[in-house]
């Protein structure tokens, strides 16, 4: 019962019947052929002789005719056609006239009436004539002119034509079965070494384990094209999951490394502020002190599920102008600016459509921004400006902070990553906002490069292609200086 639940059988099996079944149609197609051009040529024959002595007995007349006569007539008017092959009866109702010489007793005169009321067209019956029981071909034809009255009847015995046929019947039965069974083992074969490649992807799936993702599909090269394509897709999926399955831990690295500091603060400060000799003052100190770590692990922990969101899955793509996604973060930046007695300048809002999740490019315009902010000199200034050129749109967030050198450029999009200048500005920072913006970017195919402002300060350019690349596409790199 298993065996019939493999592909191979169930797509074998069915193959070699509908191809027995064509074969058997092509095999009685053929049969019927040859059955029919068999007799017609022996319908030709009876029907030549038949036409020949019947027209000398309607032109010579009957009366003088006898069995010899009969016999010499047929061999003089049988031409290509060997007398030994037929016989000839000329008969009025049941009366015997004449019979050829092949017919030494007619055993059965009374056939003849029969035969009387039969028409011209030829059939195959049993002869009663010799009592040989001989299956033969007839032909009757009744005569006029001098012969009225009289009928004709020519046949042939067809006991080898028919044996002959049912030999060939024999060999197209036996033909149909070899060619269902051929077809069955060919197609089997033929399915099997399709098949292959799923067994490939089967063996593969089969080791994978949710500790190793790494096994990959490598052996349906010769495949054909559709399993090259399940491999890909295949394949691809093991990469999602094992980016996922690494994300994973990396999210659960990164928050047993990033809050057990905050995490040991709190525990601390919360006991020392329920002692009862702590004073009022120092428990209202440490009171503050347990909200500013609680708000910022709060922060790292949101930080930490952007990160992991970021990575496991694409947001929704959506139509969107970097002009608007600019007006908003300014507006969300705005607190924080007046705090650090930084001044926001929208210097430039040119048209930038972009395709991509409208909630991810909005954060990353806003922790480019903020980080802009946090780490310029007060009194300084922000500019933002948008545009779009060569089918790429951008953003540019202009800052007058310390700059950066060129292998600072490359290390802060790191997780955790934090300056001596950032650590000192911003001590409440994790480490994590840039990484954020690097993230979206790589999701949404852009390139950031980072260049010196005159005047001192560091230039951000974020640029996005207008329309997101077709699935499978490489993603873009991050171009940074």
């Amino acid at each position: 019962m298993l065996r019939f639940q493999k592909a191979q059988t169930r797509i074998a099996i069915p193959g070699a019947l509908a191809s027995m079944v064509f074969l058997a149609l092509l095999a009685l197609l053929m049969r019927t052929t040859i059955r029919s051009l068999t007799f017609a040529e022996i319908d030709e024959e009876l029907r030549t002789l038949s036409t020949a002595i019947g027209s000398d007995l309607e032109l010579q007349g009957i009366e003088q005719l006898d069995h010899s006569a009969l016999r010499a007539g047929m061999e003089s008017n049988l031409l290509e056609f060997r007398l030994e092959n037929h016989s000839a009866i000329l008969f009025s109702g049941a009366r015997l006239i004449a019979k050829s010489g092949d017919l030494a007793v007619l055993h059965s005169p009374a056939a003849l009436i029969h035969l009387q009321g039969r028409n011209e067209l030829p059939f195959t019956a049993v002869e009663p004539f010799s009592g040989r029981g001989r299956l033969s071909r007839f032909r009757v034809l009744h005569l006029g002119g001098k012969a009225d009255g009289t009928s004709l009847v020519i046949f042939r015995s067809i006991g080898s034509t028919e044996r002959a046929l049912e030999r060939l019947d024999a060999g197209l039965v036996g033909f149909v079965i070899l060619s269902f069974l051929g077809t069955a083992a060919i197609l089997a074969l033929a399915v099997q070494r399709a098949l292959r490649p799923v067994e490939e992807v089967t063996r593969v799936a089969e080791k994978v384990e949710a500790t190793d993702l790494s096994g990959r599909i490598t052996g349906v090269v010769g495949g054909g094209i559709e399993f090259q394509r399940l491999a890909a897709v295949i394949n691809s999926l093991f990469d999602r999951l094992q980016q996922a399955f690494e994300s994973q831990q990396r999210l659960i690295a990164d928050a047993a490394h990033e809050l057990k500091t905050p995490t040991a603060v709190i525990v601390a400060e919360a006991q020392e502020a329920m002692r009862p000799e702590t004073p009022e003052p120092v428990r209202q100190e440490l009171i503050e002190s347990i909200n500013r770590a609680a708000r910022s692990m709060a922060r790292e922990v949101d930080d930490l599920l952007t990160l992991a969101r970021g990575e496991t899955a694409q947001g929704r793509a959506t139509g969107l102008d970097l002009a608007d996604v600019a007006q908003e973060a300014m507006s969300s930046a705005q607190p924080l600016a007046d705090r650090r007695a930084v001044s926001l300048t929208l210097a430039g809002s040119g048209e930038a459509p972009v395709r991509g999740d409208e909630s991810m490019v909005l954060r990353m315009a806003t922790n480019v921004l903020s980080n802009a902010i946090l780490y310029s000199s007060p009194g300084g200034d922000v500019e933002i400006r948008t545009g779009n050129s060569q089918g790429m749109s951008w953003i540019e967030i202009s800052d007058r902070g310390p700059g950066l050198s060129q292998s600072d450029s490359a290390a802060i999009f790191g997780r955790f990553v934090r300056l001596p200048f950032a650590r000192e500005r911003n001590p409440e920072g994790s480490g994590l906002g840039l990484a954020i913006v690097d993230q979206v970017v790589r999701s949404h195919h852009g390139q950031i490069v980072i260049s010196p402002r005159s005047g001192g300060g560091s230039v951000f350019r974020i640029a996005f292609p207008e329309s997101l690349p077709t699935a499978g596409a490489e993603a873009g790199g991050l171009g940074r200086t």
